[in-house]
């Protein structure tokens, strides 16, 4: 325990004084929140009194939802999980690629090791590292989103309420998702001993399988189609493409910053609401994308089994594989 301590804050020690962490901290806790200030402020200009009001949307509830402390801390969850690549794996590839692949691009790792000989320790202190550097990350984005969302209160019609509760355990369990796409992530960097492969590899590689399995699973397996075997076969496709991103690692992975999103679109929906987008998305093909049927408990347990997969893989190969 002693020996994992001394990586832990070997490594956090490094990473403070790395330029890339205040970039990252700096596009998620300052540029996001004010992007957003700047849309709902072109919003309450432009769009009060329009149609939407006669809709039965209001501006206030918009804002409210947009551009409140709670509205801006939801946004700063939910956002990053939409942006391609999103920023999550940005970041952890980005952290991984420091944390690992610097080693071998330095030839530092013979240097690490005789300064600490235990393996595990050297490695397990750096996924913990990254893990405190991600959390710290998300509750900085969380607390500028609600300082900025206090200080727009001075000029929007907004305030504090809202599922605080809610919305930190989706903070949290975002968190722990983000375990095993750091698992991940520092896996393919020390497999392909290359920092920028293994950053695009990190980038692509889990929807690229996931995509080439689903147009698989969609054309393998059916009969040649006639007209008695038509309707059948259609409901076999469409019950195949619901099941495939159940255990699918990036919907899983998400599911926890994505799932406020159909709130976010409700409020644009007056009084037909989320629910009513919720159904009208489940029904296209976006219904993936917002989470489809997928649950919170499910998410976590899918998460928690490929965390386990690719770290006993990534501990077995540091322990046994030369790191030069």
């Amino acid at each position: 325990m002693k020996a994992l301590t001394l990586v832990v804050r070997a490594e956090l020690f490094k990473a403070v004084r790395k330029r890339r962490s205040y970039v990252l901290a700096g596009l998620w806790w300052i540029l996001l929140p004010l992007v957003t200030l700047i849309l709902a402020r072109v919003l309450q200009v432009n769009v009060t009194g329009s149609f939407l009001d006669e809709a039965g949307t209001t501006v206030t509830a918009i804002l409210q939802g947009l551009a409140s402390p709670f509205g801006l801390a939801r946004v700063a969850l939910t956002g990053p999980a939409f942006l391609n690549p999103s920023y999550f794996v940005i970041v952890v590839a980005l952290l991984a690629a420091a944390f690992i692949g610097e080693e071998k691009s330095l030839s530092m790792w013979k240097t690490t090791l005789v300064a600490q000989p235990s393996r595990l320790a050297v490695l397990w202190g750096k996924i913990v590292a990254m893990m405190a550097i991600v959390g710290v990350l998300l509750l900085g984005a969380a607390l500028s989103a609600v300082l900025a969302g206090t200080l727009a209160m001075s000029f929007l019609p907004t305030d504090f309420s809202g599922d605080w509760g809610g919305l930190a355990g989706l903070y949290l369990q975002q968190w722990a998702h983000l375990l095993a796409l750091t698992l991940f992530a520092s896996l393919l960097i020390f497999l392909v001993r290359n920092v920028a492969l293994g950053i695009v590899t990190t980038f692509f590689l889990p929807p690229l399988l996931e995509g080439l399995y689903a147009v698989w699973r969609a054309t393998v397996g059916f009969e040649p189609l006639n007209r008695v075997n038509a309707l059948f076969q259609a409901l076999e496709l469409k019950r195949t493409m619901e099941n495939l991103p159940r255990w699918f690692f990036t919907d899983n992975l998400y599911l926890p910053a994505r799932s406020p999103a159909t709130d976010l679109i409700g409020l644009f929906a007056g009084d037909a609401g989320s629910a009513e987008i919720r159904r009208e998305l489940s029904q296209t093909p976006l219904a993936s994308l917002f989470g489809g049927s997928l649950t919170l408990p499910h998410a976590g347990l899918v998460m928690a089994i490929y965390a386990a997969a690719f770290g006993l893989l990534l501990t077995v190969l540091f322990v046994r594989r030369d790191v030069e």
